[in-house]
C-alpha cells in the first residue's frame, strides 16, 4: 500500500530541513583596547622631554608608533553603547561619531575604529566590531581583527559546521592519544598531517593560516607550515582530538561569557573548602583584565622591570578612566559642572605615569559613590546627582626652554656665525650632577618661578581661560539642555591652579557701575584674558597657597556684590586712609571656598585677607566628617551636646543684654519708651568700646557673607583619630581627589547654593530621571 504524503506535510518537512540548516544568529559586540594606544600625546611629550635632556633627535608621533604591537587587553562596551555603535555602523557612513561610555565622555570614530576622550587630551585606542574571539595568553579572549573575522565567518557559512561537526580524515584515523606517538615517528606524523582535511584557507594578510571548524561555536586557527602540521598532529593525538595545536576560536561574545562562567565554576569547585582566595566574585561578564601589580617589586632597579611596572600601571589607569560599567543606565541630567584646574608638577606626574585627568576621574567617581549619604538628612536637597567634573589642562601649552623641536637646526645655526643662534634650552644650561633631583626641580618647582614671571604668568592665565571656554563650548554643544535646567558652573583650583583660577576671575571685566564704585583695585595682569562665556557660581580653592600670594601682593579680597551702590560701605572699609598700601581684588564668583587639610604644607587661610581682625579670632570651619568609624560616633555625641550649650549661652546673653541696656535704663526714667531702641544703639556706640567692636564685627560678617552665604570662607578637613599630622603632611596635598569628606562638601554646597538661587528667583525646577 502506497503511503500518501500530503502537500502540507511536504512543505513542513522542507521548512524543517531549511530551519535545520539555517545559520545560527551571530550577535555582534563592540570592544575597545586599553593598552598599546594608537596615539598617546602624553607619551610623545614624555619622550620629547627625555630626548631634550640627552640632545638627541626630536621625537615625533611616527617614531613613537614604530614597531607597533597589537593590543592584548580589551574591554566590552556597554549594551547601550554597542547598540548605538552597531546602528552607526549599519548606517553606512551617515553616522560616524558616537558618544560612548560613562556620561558620554568619550567618542568613537566608526570609520577609523578609534575611541578618544571628548573634553580632554588622552590616549586614542583601537575599536573592534567583534564577532569571533581568539584565546590569548592566560586564557583571555581577544576579539579577532575584523578582516580575519570576516573570512572566518564566510568559511563558517560555506562549511556549515552548525549542521554537523566537521571531523577531518586526520582526526578519524587517530588512535589512542599517547600510545600511538613513538619517538621515531616524526616522518609518520608528517605524512598524517598531509592527509586531506576539510578546512578554510585564509587570504592576505593572513597567508599560510587556515581554519578548522570543530562545532557550531568553536574553530581552530592553524598554520600551514611544516612546524604547524607537526604541532597539530602531536597535540591532536595527545589530547584525543580536543586540542588541535593552534589557537582556539569562539563564535560570538555570548559563548565567551559562557566559557568564562564555566572556568569560574571550575575554579570554585577545585578550590579548598573555606578558601576563596584568588576566586573572582560571581559576575555576568568575564573578568576584563588582571592589573594586579603585586608580582612587581616596589623598588624597581632594572629598566625592563621599570617598563613592565609602568605599562601595568598605565593599563590599570586606562581601565579606570575608560570605565563604562555604569553606562547601562540612561544618561544623567547634568545641572552642575565643575571645571578643575591642576597645579604644579603636571610634567612630573606624566613622567611617573600619573596624570591629572586620572585624578579628576577619581573625584568624579568619589562624588557619585558619596552622593547618596552626602545628601541624606538635608531636606532641601532632593535632586538626583547631576554633577559633572571636567579637567582643565594648561601646562602642556606652556613651552619653557625644553622643547627640542629646534634641535634639527643646530648645525645650520653653528654654520652661520653672523646670525644669532637663539635662546638656549633649559637642558643646555642644566648641570649633569644629581640628575634625578634636577629633573624634580625642572618638572615640579619650575612652575612656581614661571608663575611669578610676568611673561609666563600672562601666558598661563590666558591659556587656562581659553581652555575653560573651549571645554565649556564642547559641553554645551553636547548638552543643550544644561542652560534650560538652570545649570550652574563652578571652578575648582588645586594648588597653583587655584592661583590661576583666581587671577582669571579677577581679570574679568567690571561693569561701568562697578568701575565707579571700585576703590584701590589691584591690577592682576597686563595680558588680555578672554572673558569667560559663563558666570562662575562657586569657586573652590583646594590645598591653595592663594593666601600667601595675596599677602605678598598686599591684596585683600572683596566680593563684587559689595560694588552695588547700596552696599558701598562694605567695599570701602580701610580705603579712606590715604597711606593705606592695601589694594583690593574683586573675583567674579558668587561664592568663594577655601578647602584645606591642616597638615597641608602648601595651604593658607583666606579669611584674614577679607576681614583681618574679625577672622583672626575665628578658627577655620570644620567640614563634616562622613567617613564613618569611631570618630563619627564620637563627633555625633559631641555635636549634640555642643549645640545645646551654644543655644543656652546665646539665650543667656540675649536676656542679659536686653535687661542691662533697655529695661533697667527705662525703669530709672532716663529714656522714654519710644526712644529706647534707637538711642540705645547710638549711645553705646559712642561710649561702649564693645559696641564699636560689635558694629565692626557686623560689617565684617556681612563682607564674609557676600563672598559665601555660610558667613565663612575657610573650611578644613578633620583628621581621623589615628591620623598623625606630621605623617599626613607628606601626602595630604594630593589626597583631596579621593577624599569622601571633600566630595560630600562639594555636593552639599553646589546644590544648596543652587536651591537658594532658585528660591530667590522663584524658579520651579523639575528634573526628569
Amino acid at each position: 500500500m502506497d503511503t500518501f504524503i500530503s502537500a502540507e506535510d511536504t512543505l513542513e518537512q522542507e521548512e524543517a530541513e531549511e530551519e535545520e540548516e539555517h545559520i545560527p544568529p551571530l550577535v555582534i559586540y563592540w570592544f575597545h583596547a586599553i593598552d598599546k594606544p594608537i596615539v598617546d600625546p602624553i607619551a610623545i611629550r614624555k619622550a620629547k622631554r627625555e630626548a631634550s635632556f640627552h640632545i638627541s633627535h626630536p621625537i615625533t608621533p611616527s617614531t613613537t608608533q614604530s614597531n607597533k604591537q597589537h593590543p592584548k587587553n580589551w574591554v566590552p562596551f556597554s549594551k547601550r553603547d554597542t547598540i548605538a555603535l552597531e546602528k552607526a555602523y549599519q548606517s553606512q557612513g551617515s553616522i560616524n561619531l558616537v558618544s560612548v561610555n560613562e556620561d558620554y565622555l568619550f567618542e568613537v570614530d566608526i570609520a577609523k575604529r578609534e575611541i578618544s576622550p571628548i573634553y580632554w587630551e588622552g590616549p586614542v585606542f583601537e575599536v573592534r566590531r567583534a564577532s569571533w574571539f581568539m584565546q590569548g595568553e592566560g586564557g583571555k579572549w581577544i576579539p579577532c581583527e575584523e578582516a580575519m573575522a570576516t573570512q572566518i565567518e564566510e568559511g563558517y557559512s560555506k562549511h556549515r559546521p552548525y549542521v554537523k561537526p566537521l571531523i577531518s580524515e586526520t582526526e578519524q584515523d587517530m588512535g589512542d592519544p599517547v600510545d600511538d606517538i613513538q619517538p621515531d615517528s616524526v616522518e609518520s606524523i608528517k605524512k598524517e598531517a598531509d592527509t586531506i582535511e576539510e578546512r578554510e584557507d585564509l587570504v592576505a594578510p593572513y597567508l599560510n593560516q587556515y581554519i578548522v571548524y570543530k562545532s557550531s561555536i568553536e574553530a581552530w586557527l592553524l598554520y600551514d607550515t611544516t612546524t604547524g602540521k607537526i604541532a597539530k598532529t602531536f597535540f591532536t593525538k595527545f589530547s584525543n582530538n580536543p586540542n588541535l595545536g593552534g589557537t582556539r576560536l569562539l563564535r560570538g561574545y555570548i559563548e565567551v561569557k559562557r566559557e568564562a562562567k564555566k572556568k569560574e565554576e571550575a575554579e570554585k569547585a577545585s578550590a579548598p573548602v573555606g578558601n576563596t582566595e584568588g576566586v573572582s566574585p560571581k559576575s555576568d561578564s568575564p573578568p576584563r583584565i588582571s592589573t594586579d601589580l603585586g608580582d612587581l617589586p616596589r623598588s624597581v632597579k632594572t629598566p625592563s622591570k621599570k617598563k613592565e611596572l609602568e605599562e601595568a600601571q598605565a593599563i590599570r589607569q586606562n581601565e579606570e578612566d575608560y570605565d563604562n560599567e555604569e553606562s547601562e543606565e540612561p544618561p544623567r541630567v547634568i545641572d552642575q559642572v565643575l571645571f578643575v584646574i591642576h597645579g604644579i608638577g603636571q610634567q612630573m606626574s606624566e613622567r611617573l605615569g600619573q596624570n591629572f585627568v586620572h585624578d579628576v576621574n577619581i573625584l568624579r567617581k568619589t562624588i557619585k559613590s558619596t552622593y547618596s549619604f552626602a545628601v541624606s538628612g538635608t531636606t532641601s536637597l532632593k535632586n538626583p546627582n547631576g554633577i559633572q567634573v571636567l579637567p582643565i589642562l594648561w601646562r602642556k601649552s606652556i613651552a619653557f626652554g625644553s622643547d627640542p623641536d629646534d634641535l634639527d637646526t643646530l648645525e645650520s645655526d653653528l654654520g652661520l656665525p653672523d646670525k644669532d643662534d637663539g635662546c638656549p634650552t633649559l637642558a643646555e644650561i642644566t648641570l649633569e650632577g644629581a640628575p634625578n633631583i634636577r629633573t624634580l626641580v625642572t618638572d615640579v618647582f619650575m612652575d612656581i618661578p614661571l608663575y611669578f614671571t610676568s611673561r609666563y604668568h600672562d601666558q598661563m592665565i590666558s591659556v587656562a581661560a581659553q581652555e575653560i571656554n573651549r571645554v565649556y563650548k564642547l559641553f554645551i554643544d553636547r548638552n543643550p539642555d544644561f542652560l534650560g535646567n538652570n545649570g550652574q558652573v563652578s571652578v575648582i583650583g588645586h594648588s597653583l591652579g587655584s592661583l590661576l583660577a583666581f587671577d582669571i576671575m579677577t581679570a574679568q571685566p567690571l561693569s561701568n557701575t562697578e568701575k565707579q564704585q571700585a576703590s584701590h583695585a589691584a591690577p592682576i595682569s597686563n595680558a588680555k584674558v578672554d572673558p569667560l562665556l559663563f558666570p562662575i557660581k562657586n569657586f573652590f580653592a583646594i590645598g591653595s597657597p592663594l593666601g600667601m600670594i595675596m599677602l605678598l601682593r598686599s591684596n585683600k579680597m572683596v566680593s563684587r556684590k559689595a560694588l552695588d551702590p547700596s552696599k558701598q560701605h562694605l567695599a570701602s572699609i580701610g580705603s579712606n586712609n590715604p597711606s593705606n598700601a592695601v589694594s583690593f581684588v574683586y573675583p567674579a564668583a558668587d561664592h568663594v571656598y577655601n578647602i584645606f587639610h591642616k597638615s597641608d604644607p602648601v595651604a593658607y587661610r583666606l579669611e584674614p585677607l577679607i576681614v583681618r581682625h574679625f577672622s583672626s579670632t575665628l578658627k577655620p570651619e570644620p567640614i563634616p566628617y562622613i567617613k564613618g568609624g569611631l570618630k563619627s560616633v564620637l563627633d555625633a555625641g559631641f555635636n549634640v551636646g555642643n549645640d545645646i550649650a551654644l543655644k543656652a549661652n546665646a539665650m543667656f546673653e540675649s536676656i542679659r543684654t536686653n535687661f542691662n541696656s533697655s529695661y533697667l535704663m527705662r525703669g530709672l526714667g532716663f529714656i522714654r519708651q519710644g526712644e529706647s531702641s534707637q538711642n540705645d544703639a547710638y549711645t553705646r556706640s559712642q561710649t561702649d568700646p564693645n559696641m564699636g567692636l560689635t558694629r565692626m564685627a557686623a560689617k565684617s560678617e556681612a563682607k564674609l557673607k557676600l563672598l559665601n552665604p555660610n558667613g565663612r570662607v575657610d573650611f578644613y578637613l578633620q583628621e581621623g583619630l589615628l591620623e598623625n599630622a606630621y605623617i599626613s603632611a607628606l601626602s595630604v596635598h594630593m589626597s583631596y581627589w579621593a577624599d569622601i569628606d571633600v566630595a560630600g562638601f562639594l555636593i552639599r554646597e553646589v546644590y544648596k547654593n543652587q536651591h537658594m538661587t532658585e528660591e530667590r528667583g522663584g524658579v520651579t525646577r523639575s528634573v526628569s530621571v
